[in-house]
């Protein structure tokens, strides 16, 4: 009986060079059984790290997927706040579509849930659709939609706090006791205070009115006309170019006018339209910063 195993030479024959001689002094089927162990334990703990690899790989796919899908949900609802800002409607076609997905059934057999990398390719064509229909479609008629409200009047043609002293409409007659139409809104100042555009245009009138004393016209286009009356300085002159915020003169006291004051009108398509409406539109600015006419002090400017 062999207690001991036998010994094993291998010689490894190279070609121009020395054999190379191994003594193997365990079995050869142990030996190969230990060397298959430890190729097998070698392959395991690299499987484990591949799988940990791929984990962490489908884990940041996952929060990058996340991150995107709602970046996309933010910009479909910032394209459609700046849909109905331009003006944009769906169409009946989208509509429709739309109302059928809520009214009629779904279904279907049961399928595998989408993968991180198939959610994170759809997020980023969606998000290029987007971002095409943004500057192909929105952002064309957004820029027409902003181009053509610079052009209508909106807020206070003064740089100064102030009050209304007069309003649009019927009024007692600041210089006798019939009643008489108002065309526009008186606002009290000082004389020298900074009078502004509300628009942007092109001053069509610089100069004296009966009535209106020193006086600016600017058009505006698309129907729009504004008056900036009794001044006491046009700052101005006619086919000037002016812009929300350029000042067209001073207040002051000229024409038929009790004290200082301004005369704001707003005409469209030459007919007198109430100011006040325009006065806060998308200015911030609330009613209860205009006081009324009662609620003006009782010296305070009424005329044109």
């Amino acid at each position: 009986m062999q207690l001991l195993p036998k010994p094993y030479t291998l010689t490894v024959r190279r070609v121009g060079k020395r054999p190379f001689v191994l003594s193997v002094g365990v079995p050869l089927r142990l030996a190969v059984t230990a060397l298959g162990s430890l190729m097998v334990g070698g392959i395991g703990l690299a499987g484990l790290q591949a799988w940990g690899n791929y984990q962490a790989n489908q884990a940041e796919l996952d929060r990058r997927a996340e991150e995107i899908l709602l970046q996309v949900e933010s910009l479909e609802v910032q394209l459609q706040e700046l849909k109905e800002r331009s003006g944009i409607s769906e169409t009946p076609s989208d509509s429709s579509s739309d109302s059928s997905n809520n009214e009629l059934g779904r279904g279907g057999p049961v399928s595998r849930p989408l993968r991180a990398s198939e959610l994170l390719s759809d997020a980023e064509t969606h998000v290029s659709q987007l971002t095409d229909e943004l500057s192909d479609r929105i952002q064309p008629a957004l820029e027409e939609t902003l181009e053509l409200e610079k052009a209508i009047p909106q807020g206070i043609p003064l740089k100064i706090p102030t009050q209304i002293t007069s309003e649009f409409g019927k009024r007692q007659n600041p210089f006798g006791f019939n009643k008489e139409f108002h065309n526009g809104i008186d606002f009290a100042g000082t004389i020298g205070d900074p009078v502004i555009a509300t628009a942007s245009g092109t001053v069509t009138h610089a100069g004296w009115g009966v009535g209106y004393g020193k006086y600016v016209e600017v058009n505006h286009g698309n129907g729009y006309v504004s008056v900036y009356a009794h001044l006491s300085e046009i700052s101005v002159e006619w086919g000037d170019e002016v812009e929300p915020g350029d000042e067209v003169g001073l207040l002051g006291n000229t024409g038929r006018s009790t004290a200082p004051h301004l005369h704001y009108s707003i005409f469209e398509d030459n007919e007198a339209i109430d100011p006040q409406p325009f006065l806060v539109r998308r200015s911030g600015l609330t009613r209860d910063w205009l006081p009324n006419e009662s609620e003006a002090p009782v010296t305070a400017p009424v005329a044109n």
